[in-house]
């Protein structure tokens, strides 16, 4: 039920929100399936040749040292996952300075559809991925932003509550559907399902009115306030790095040794990342209705508050996946989920914050630049979340997963270093260009 002093949507956010949760789906499916993909089909002998893949294996290898298929899969997944947040900046730039983002978001939709499809036989599988990360740098944050010009006077955190709310359901259901189509029907049938979505997205992008975007910024000299804003990136960044490792080695960890089935049914293991979008849909809604109770009685955290506060929340959860890693046999599921949702809870919590840190310190005219550099902790966390797995093999799991709870430490530390006196309401909603 809609607050009464909440005015409603504006003319195609519910278009573009739904455009962005087939988007996500695309997305998060390719990203859950990755590290699997190459070590069950890709770096397999049998099977056509994979076009360019012994090049890239032994420039990267060349660099790091041959360590095995489990190794050189996760510096893959971290190079595709750094690669499609370093772009993010160049698609926001070019559509910003062009003022033609629709025609760039419907360009990095057909780049991504074309990846996909590349993807479901083994000769163009890398070509695919390096169109999928070429499209999401057109479409993503630029899909972000057409959502941001919308505000207006509709009540912008409650506005971007809901998408945030169509954010993680494609982000759950890509993993949950696709992981189940991969383990059922192979990996193809899954890339094409992607595919699909991607082309549903495209129709809903059609239906969606038109957003005018200024060619260029009006106060591009005005001052930044730096201090808020590297300390946020940092401490973000930091707690990322840990946080991405789920959908890479937790998910081998937990083929591994977690019990994945209920009831005699067997659970895939990409189905954990998408209980991790569940749980960030709930906590999102959660936080929602929890920030603006807080405020309303003057003890509302303060944004660098909150993103220290997620840092531990990581911590606990990379923590308990440690502990977990002690027991000999078969862990069950309930420890894994637990785990899971305290990331999640960090998530809620630190993005969010740091984001709205970021926008808050930066003039009107400099937040696509700002937003653009805010995206680069995903270009390094994924970088480090490659390296990060190199070692899962050569050391001990709880040790592995210790690093894990002292990056997401350091991040909370960082966090607390960031100088009051910005804006404090860092509603969940602020999330949404994430």
């Amino acid at each position: 039920m809609r607050d009464r002093d909440t005015p409603p949507p504006a003319p195609g956010f519910w278009t573009l929100a739904g455009a962005e949760a087939w988007e996500r789906f695309a997305i998060q499916g390719a990203k859950s399936l990755l590290t699997l993909f190459l070590l069950t089909d890709l770096l397999r002998p049998s099977g056509p040749p994979v076009l360019g893949l012994a090049g890239l294996r032994a420039a990267i290898e060349g660099m790091t040292g041959t360590r095995g298929d489990i190794a050189f899969a996760s510096q893959l997944y971290g190079l595709y996952g750094a690669l499609t947040y370093l772009i993010l900046p160049l698609g926001g730039w070019l559509a910003d300075r062009s003022g033609r983002r629709r025609v760039a978001m419907f360009v990095g939709a057909e780049l991504m559809a074309a990846g996909l499809v590349a993807l479901t036989g083994r000769p163009l599988a890398l070509v695919g991925l390096g169109l999928l990360i070429g499209g999401i740098g057109l479409l993503k944050g630029n899909l972000a932003a057409e959502v941001g010009a919308l505000r207006g006077s509709a009540g912008g955190e409650r506005l971007f509550a809901a998408y945030l709310a169509f954010l993680n359901g494609g982000a759950l259901l890509g993993p949950l559907l696709c992981g189940w189509l991969a383990e059922r029907y192979g990996f193809g049938t899954a890339f094409a399902a992607m595919a699909a979505s991607i082309a549903v997205a495209v129709l809903l992008l059609r239906a969606a009115p038109r957003v005018t975007v200024a060619a260029a910024a009006r106060d591009e000299g005005a001052a930044v306030a730096w201090r808020q804003v590297v300390p946020a990136i940092v401490a973000v960044t930091l707690c990322f790095c840990a946080y991405e490792q789920l959908t890479n080695i937790v998910l081998v960890w937990a083929e591994a040794r977690v019990a994945l089935s209920v009831g005699g049914f067997a659970v895939p293991p990409g189905w954990l990342a998408a209980a991790d979008g569940l749980f960030t849909i709930a906590l999102a809604l959660g936080a929602y209705r929890l920030w603006p109770w807080l405020a309303r009685r003057r003890c509302e955290p303060a944004a660098g508050i909150k993103l220290a506060l997620g840092g531990v929340a990581i911590a606990l959860g990379y923590g308990l996946i440690a502990l977990l890693s002690m027991r000999v046999g078969a862990v069950g599921l309930t420890g894994p989920l637990a785990a899971i949702l305290l990331l999640g809870i960090g998530v809620v919590l630190s993005w969010p914050s740091a984001l709205a840190i970021v926008t808050a310190a930066a003039p009107p005219g400099r937040r696509g630049m700002m937003t653009g550099l805010f995206y680069l902790h995903g270009f390094v966390a994924h970088l480090v979340v490659g390296q990060l797995g190199t070692l899962y093999p050569v050391m001990s799991a709880p040790r592995f997963w210790m690093i894990h709870v002292a990056l997401a430490l350091a991040g909370a530390v960082v966090a607390l270093a960031i100088p009051r006196g910005q804006a404090t309401t860092t509603s969940t909603a602020e999330s949404a260009s994430a």
